[in-house]
């Protein structure tokens, strides 16, 4: 176990002193705190500051806060004397528009289009009323008139399960399954590509005087896991105490819980897609090979990446819900039910427990394949080779 954390040690340092992942790390947090912060900065909490001369222009301002939430505004009215009161009280800042009448508004700039159209559609109702009142309506019947009923959508059926993308909810979790994706593609690539350089160096011809194959294999595993989960770990916490703090997105709970299943998903994940990626560097000698070996890997990948659009377009169904039980998808789909409302914490710990049970498969099978192949260092090694070729010459 010594050694094992030796060789974990020396892939968790070399890889986090390398350039290309400070660089990466620092383009990541940039745009992580750019998405956080300029929504934040861009947000003017203040309401509109409206004020009105009375008469009709009262009864417009007090329309238009009643109905500030269906064109997304925060209105705030306020009395104001006379013209000259107005006036000064633009030019200070104190309001951002006064209602001289019913029809006119004092601004000292643009009133912008939603407010236009608010004041607007209050300033039409005023006067319908008005109107019906002088027509001998009494005020329960023109009430009635100006009563909206709610308005029914209905969606065609293949698409009437579909998830809104544009939820901050969703979009959340779903930059946080991306980072979760790109990050198995990455580590995972890392381990296969240390073990072909080893073969390549013949290092590994060294490395092995001292230590068994499964401890070489296991440290470069849990050292590069080590490392991606600290990375996952600085990521997500600093998305989560900027959104916290800043409140531009208000998650719902089960967002959170998604957001906390991405990291025991990237544990599972890791391991499992750290085996089949050392199983394939396994195979192949030089750097140069290495592309074509790992690409059947990458494909099952991007499947599970995909998968999640089908999860997104349909999370009742069936491609969503076998994609968030077969151990291969799960990790990049299961966030994404969850914080839909798709799946129960029963579901998820069965796929869980799905997961851990191909892993225990996987990873012997990984360790199998590293041993009978770590030594041959000059050309493709075969699946049938990799299997069981070389088993006595290595302890």
């Amino acid at each position: 176990m010594t050694k094992t954390l030796l060789v974990a040690g020396r892939e968790f340092t070399e890889r986090i002193r390398s350039r290309a992942f400070l660089i990466s790390n620092g383009a990541i947090l940039a745009m992580l705190l750019l998405a956080i912060g300029l929504p934040y900065a861009l947000n003017d909490d203040d309401p509109f500051a409206l004020g009105h001369l009375g008469g009709e222009a009262e009864q417009v301002a007090a329309l238009a806060v009643a109905q500030q939430e269906a064109f997304d505004l925060e209105v705030a009215s306020t009395p104001v004397g006379d013209r000259e009161a107005a006036e000064a009280a633009l030019l200070d800042g104190s309001l951002d528009a006064v209602l001289l009448d019913a029809g006119t508004v004092l601004t000292d700039g643009g009133l912008g289009r939603a407010v236009e159209a608010l004041l607007a559609n209050a300033a039409n109702t005023v006067g319908i009323e008005a109107a019906l009142e002088d027509a001998g309506i009494d005020a329960e019947q023109r009430a009635a008139l100006f009563a909206v009923s709610p308005l029914e959508v209905e969606q065609v059926a293949d698409r009437a399960d579909a998830v809104d993308v544009f939820d901050p909810s969703v979009a959340v979790v779903y930059g946080a399954v991306f980072l979760l994706y790109g990050l198995l593609a990455v580590y995972g690539q890392w381990v296969a590509q240390g073990i072909v350089e080893e073969k390549q160096s013949r290092v590994v011809e060294v490395l092995l005087a001292s230590l068994r194959p499964s401890e070489l294999l296991s440290g470069k595993v849990l050292g590069l896991g080590a490392l991606g989960l600290l990375q996952i770990l600085l990521l997500a916490g600093i998305a989560a105490g900027g959104l916290l703090i800043t409140e531009v997105v208000e998650l719902p709970r089960t967002a959170w819980g998604a957001f906390a299943l991405v990291l025991p998903w990237y544990v599972l994940g890791f391991l499992l897609y750290a085996s089949l990626f050392a199983m394939a560097g396994s195979l192949v000698a030089r750097v140069e090979d290495l592309q074509s070996a790992v690409m059947p890997v990458i494909l099952v990948l991007v499947g599970a990446i995909l998968s999640v659009q089908f999860a997104l377009l349909e999370p009742s169904g069936t491609v969503a819900t076998v994609a968030g039980l077969v151990p291969l998808t799960a990790p990049i789909v299961q966030p994404i039910l969850f914080a839909v409302g798709q799946t129960d914490w029963p579901q998820v710990l069965l796929a869980i427990a799905l997961a851990v049970a191909f892993i225990a498969l996987l990873v012997p099978l990984a360790a199998r394949f590293y041993r009978n192949s770590v030594l041959r260092t000059s050309g493709r090694v075969s699946l049938r080779e990799a299997w069981g070729a070389g088993a006595a010459r290595t302890r």
